[in-house]
């Protein structure tokens, strides 16, 4: 008997040895949507691939395009991962009955009762703690259909002609997807799914599927269930969809909406992989044909008064400069709708832009119909003859952007006024003959800027100072609020502290726009813009 154990252990790691793992990058975000891969292997007798709502009908004729795009490379998953040993789950929710009596069926009926089944694992799971205090990317309460409404309901009477209910039509999983009734199981049940997975000792779990902000995150099996009871669940990105209509909150394309909850789940819920990680290649997307309503496309190139990194950082989830301005003119309803790029940079001007990452950043962005730049203030500190250089590349800029948007409107930008004594008025001179010389329109955005701060002249901007420079007995107020680095500073977006440190010199003496700065600039631009829009869509008639 002693000798038979160690062969038994000898016997089970050698077949552990003998199993070749999946190689799987994990990717999560922080809450200011930094990200992290992690590489990890993973066994696959031990991994679940669970299918989600993969109908072969749906009330939303654009999702049905882009999930007909989508399932051959979803198959062809599932083909690679079933080979590979990896169990597979099709879920197709309110779908069984086509399914009754085949040996995929049977598998999750006669599953063993897990020892531990967790507490409401049969129900719909729409939050958990985790995603309490985050603002929830998509606004989706109309239920997300993004159809024309004309195309719309030409296929709801084509489901209609058909028997169907259109508003769910759904009778079974689509067909592209291979079911094999000798190892996949088949079910849409949280306590089935969960006795299946506790009875192969399976713990790696992968979600694909849709909806993401809808079933795959919140079914009984979905991300939130097996997030929140203890499997090392993971979503797999690319082979998924939102219900998302882009004339909802927060007003971007359908694209940027999944991109959008992706991101929340990396937050929020769980890891994420791609399918070339099965299969090779690059990751699926899905074609122009899916793209929806063409959007008009806007730039905006800047410094750090552009970019706002201590905003996003500081208040991730709050609406930052270009998406205040995409707001503010989805809110004009005769105004086709729009997709704003921020490519500003803290420490940028212009020469720097033009030596390094122009051709990444800005050469390869979608042909742009408006773009606007801000720049002047690191230009001045930082180029040698200023008064001579900075025109010179500000029209270097100037010709590379005609040649690679030659569609766009190019619109310099005054520089914002730091103070009531700090307006920068011989940067935006310059700024004014540029454009003037370029026969380009100015926006100039100071006089807006400047009428804000005299109403109250430390509004606009945010909180930085050294921690060095608080007082010993007056830091203890500061922990929370404290950012790391060689020399620690204490930053906060309003003026919760004024009334703490507001007497120390300096105390309020960084001028970058805090939120409420972002939003003044955001709203002046969408004034001066909108009647732009409208006045070049006349044009075109």
């Amino acid at each position: 008997m002693r000798s038979f154990i160690p062969l038994l252990l000898l016997l089970s790691l050698s077949a552990f040895a003998q199993e070749k793992p999946l190689t799987l990058t994990l990717q999560s975000r922080s809450p200011a949507g930094k990200t992290t891969q992690v590489k990890e292997p993973w066994l696959p007798s031990r991994t679940a691939i669970i299918v989600c709502d993969m109908w072969d009908a749906h009330h939303c004729k654009n999702a049905v395009t882009r999930e007909v795009e989508m399932a051959p490379r979803m198959n062809e998953v599932l083909e690679k991962a079933r080979k590979d040993g990896v169990f597979i789950i099709h879920a197709p929710s309110s779908c069984m009955q086509p399914y009754e009596g085949t040996p995929a069926r049977e598998r999750a009926k006669s599953a063993p009762t897990a020892a531990r089944l967790p507490d409401k694992i049969a129900e719909w799971c729409k939050q958990i703690p985790s995603e309490e205090m985050a603002v929830y990317p998509l606004d989706q309460t109309d239920g997300g259909e993004d159809d024309d409404l004309a195309e719309h309901a030409a296929w709801a009477q084509s489901l209609a002609a058909k028997g169907l209910n259109p508003k769910a039509p759904w009778k079974k999983q689509i067909d592209v997807l291979r079911i094999d009734q000798d190892k996949d199981a088949i079910s849409d049940s949280g306590v089935e799914i969960w006795n299946l997975l506790e009875s192969k000792n399976i713990d790696n779990v992968i979600l694909m599927g849709v909806h993401l902000n809808m079933c795959v995150s919140g079914r009984p099996f979905g991300l939130r269930q097996m997030a929140k009871n203890g499997k090392h669940v993971v979503l797999m990105r690319d082979l998924t969809d939102t219900m998302y209509n882009p004339a909802r909150w927060p007003f971007v394309s359908h694209a940027r909406g999944t991109e959008l909850f992706v991101s929340h789940v990396e937050k929020r819920i769980c890891p994420t992989i791609t399918s070339d990680q099965f299969i090779g290649g690059n990751p699926f997307t899905y074609s122009d044909a899916t793209a929806g309503k063409k959007r008009l496309q806007i730039i905006l190139l800047g410094d750090s008064t552009t970019e706002a990194s201590i905003p996003k950082k500081l208040a991730p989830d709050e609406p930052q400069i270009e998406d205040t301005l995409r707001i503010k003119l989805a809110a004009e309803p005769d105004l086709p709708p729009c997709d704003v790029y921020n490519e500003g940079v803290s420490g940028e001007f212009i020469r720097r832009l033009l030596d390094t990452r122009y051709d990444k950043a800005v050469k390869t962005k979608p042909q742009a119909d408006y773009i606007f730049i801000r720049y002047g203030l690191n230009d001045q500190a930082k180029v040698k003859d200023f008064n001579t250089q900075f025109a010179k590349d500000f029209h270097e800029l100037l010709e590379r952007l005609r040649k690679d948007h030659p569609k766009a409107m190019l619109i310099p930008m005054t520089a914002i006024p730091y103070a009531l004594n700090n307006l920068h008025e011989d940067i935006n001179a310059l700024i004014k003959q540029i454009a003037k010389d370029e026969k380009l329109t100015l926006f100039d955005i100071a006089p807006r800027y400047l009428a804000e701060l005299k109403k109250n002249p430390d509004g606009l901007n945010y909180r930085r100072f050294p921690l060095s420079k608080i007082p010993e007995n007056l830091r203890s107020f500061a922990t929370p609020y404290i950012q790391p680095g060689t020399d620690p500073s204490v930053v906060v977006l309003d003026n919760r502290l004024d009334g703490i440190y507001g007497h120390i010199p300096g105390w309020a003496g960084d001028r970058h726009p805090n939120l409420a700065g972002y939003n003044v600039i955001a709203d002046e631009t969408a004034k001066w813009l909108a009647p732009v829009i409208r006045s070049t869509l006349a044009g075109k008639k």
